[in-house]
């Protein structure tokens, strides 16, 4: 599971009081549509604050109201976290999680949301965590989760085991490149892969890693809504590979 916690934004830990939330997970959404899954990940990180703010400001939260997001990039991102009382679901907020989708009613969750769900899930079931899987409006009288999402609350797509991610495993076999690096395999495969992704100021897939590959790849690193450190590792070789969306 790719996992950001709320340092990532900046945030302290929340102020939200310990409450059980064990009984299993609620289904949210954001109620318009947020075009999250055709942007690079820095727009999710950007709504995931504005939500914060937005909670916090309008409504006099003392924090964002999900106990966690899951992005359109299969990435799990943290709100109140598990174990604190939620301010998402009335009725159900000491006793169970809630998690959106950060969506719309126009937009169907990408494969990468289902995963990241299913491996939370999973990894809270390992915590303590109930089986339940129900929608925001099991609770109260709201369109939330949208229909969309309400059916697979209601048809079981969401539970189950996680699906095995191969490019983890094929990540896990590439090397970590950085400035410096002299001429081989891999390189060739790095620099192919930036040429492919509008970088010619390259030059061609012979030589290794100097500062003209390094500019480059923080280029792609900004785009890929990840640190710009000019390092090629696991964070970097998916975007490269367009297999982070």
């Amino acid at each position: 599971m790719e996992f950001e916690r709320r340092s990532v934004f900046g945030w302290g830990a929340t102020p939200a009081p310990f409450a059980p939330c064990d009984a299993g997970l609620v289904v949210h959404y954001d109620g318009s549509n947020q075009g999250l899954a055709s942007k690079p990940h820095s727009a999710c990180r950007r709504y995931w604050d504005q939500t914060r703010d937005f909670h916090m400001r309008a409504n006099g939260w003392i924090d964002v109201g999900y106990g966690f997001a899951v992005c359109p990039h299969s990435i799990v991102m943290e709100g109140r976290g598990w174990q604190r009382a939620q301010a998402a679901q009335p009725g159900g907020n000491t006793t169970w999680t809630s998690v959106t989708f950060m969506s719309g009613p126009g937009e169907d969750p990408t494969a990468g949301q289902i995963r990241a769900f299913k491996e939370l899930r999973a990894w809270l079931r390992g915590k303590g965590l109930g089986s339940g899987i129900r929608g925001h409006r099991d609770f109260i009288s709201t369109s939330c989760p949208g229909d969309r999402l309400y059916r697979l609350v209601r048809d079981g797509t969401l539970t189950g085991a996680p699906a095995k991610n191969w490019t983890e495993d094929m990540v896990k076999k590439l090397p970590t490149l950085g400035k410096g690096a002299k001429p081989s395999e891999d390189m060739q495969t790095l620099r192919s892969l930036l040429l492919a992704r509008s970088h010619p100021e390259v030059g061609g897939i012979e030589g290794g890693f100097d500062a003209t590959v390094e500019r480059a790849v923080k280029a792609v690193q900004e785009w890929g809504g990840i640190e710009a450190d000019g390092i090629v590792g696991p964070k970097t070789w998916p975007v490269l590979l367009r297999v982070h969306k």
